[in-house]
């Protein structure tokens, strides 16, 4: 399978921070969410998720999140703004020549 650089970058850490109660989720660490099991994954299968495998866990991660934090879906209804960002530093595209 080949694989695409877009130039985004997925971000994997999400922090939750009220005053000064900050905790960090990471979507890479194992979770379980309405009955899936979601195993740990290293950084680079990570960057490997297909589009929908990625999606689907994002959704889950962010319900999962959800569930740890009271009152954090009120607080912050899309915890998913800002989990892709165009990043050229970190995913540089390849130069493509022009005929």
């Amino acid at each position: 399978m080949a694989y695409h650089n877009t130039g985004y970058a997925r971000r994997k850490i999400l922090t939750v921070s009220k005053g000064d109660y900050n905790q960090q989720y990471n979507m890479c660490s194992g979770f379980t969410y309405n009955g899936k099991a979601y195993p740990s994954i290293s950084d680079e299968e990570f960057a490997r998720l297909s589009e929908g495998e990625y999606q689907a866990r994002l959704t889950d991660f962010c319900n999962y999140v959800y569930g740890e934090e009271d009152g954090l879906q009120a607080d912050c209804p899309d915890l998913t703004q800002g989990s892709v960002v165009y990043d050229p530093v970190s995913c540089p595209l390849p130069v493509q020549s022009v005929n």
